[in-house]
């Protein structure tokens, strides 16, 4: 697809949230939502993808009239974004690969944030022993999911939806390249520098099959709507997936390199609310 404002009312124009969408501190101001209403009660088609689960995107976004469903945890489930009714789902990491994971953390000083799926989402910890990891706990303060635990032990009926470890490079890098090459075939890996602390890393997992683009693909399937009349908004390595499929492909400004070099378009910055200004100028010219 070859983007123009003329055509802008017969697209489904898809955001990541961190990053992109959401201001640097992670909110999403009431003036900001007022506007974005006024284009979807307009008939603007506009969801997100994010690697938030329901219960730590949706306080954030309360009060936006998104009626199509949304892509939550990176691709793992579509759901309501009223409700957070689960539409769809990939598939989950099996247990013994955690297993494996967890052998080489310890060899190497990690302590995981390990998320799953049963009853209700959680997300489990032993302990935040870096400041990278401190970090990311101190974010999820509000978030009633988080559970720190003495030992990861799951419930038969609990699936694990993924995980992630903070530190190094140096401490980091071998447990990746293990994982890389033992569950290369089962499991879909980020690794890269953390976007708000430098010299920490983030090395997150889910199930290879769990990924945004694969679950835009689902979305529009789900709405019976052209994937080519896609538009998406990213800024970080899982937006990759979904740029790929897309019909057309838009990276902020403070999106890492590889994100800027594989988009359509480079628009400003998540700071100057550049996706807004975006929706805005597009729906005004059509």
């Amino acid at each position: 697809m070859q983007f123009s404002p003329d055509c802008s009312k017969d697209i489904l124009y898809i955001s990541d949230l961190d990053g992109t969408l959401l201001l640097p501190d992670g909110t999403f101001p009431e003036k900001s939502k007022a506007r974005l209403n006024h284009l979807i009660s307009d008939g603007m088609k506009f969801t997100i993808a994010t690697a938030r689960n329901y219960d730590s995107a949706h306080p954030i976004l309360k009060g936006l009239n998104i009626e199509l469903p949304v892509v939550l945890f990176n691709g793992v489930y579509l759901a309501d974004f009223h409700t957070g009714n689960i539409l769809k789902h990939t598939q989950f990491i099996d247990k013994e690969v955690v297993d494996s994971m967890l052998e080489l953390a310890q060899l190497n000083n990690i302590e995981p944030f390990i998320y799953t799926f049963g009853e209700q989402h959680q997300v489990y910890y032993r302990q935040a022993t870096n400041a990278g990891s401190q970090a990311y706990l101190n974010s999820l303060e509000k978030d009633g999911r988080v559970k720190q635990v003495p030992n990861f032990l799951f419930k038969e009926d609990e699936e694990i939806s993924g995980f992630l470890l903070i530190g190094t490079l140096e401490n980091l890098n071998p447990i990746y390249q293990s994982l890389n090459e033992k569950h290369f075939d089962h499991l879909n890996l980020y690794f890269a520098e953390d976007v708000s602390m430098k010299g920490y890393f983030w090395l997150q997992s889910f199930h290879q099959q769990a990924n945004k683009g694969n679950m835009v693909e689902q979305l529009v399937e789900h709405i019976n709507f052209p994937l080519s009349k896609t538009l998406v908004f990213g800024d970080y390595l899982n937006d990759l997936d979904m740029f790929r499929v897309a019909g057309y492909s838009v990276a902020m400004e403070n999106a890492l390199p590889e994100v800027k070099e594989s988009a359509n378009q480079i628009i400003g910055s998540n700071s100057q609310g550049a996706v807004l200004d975006f929706l805005e100028t597009a729906w005004a010219k059509s």
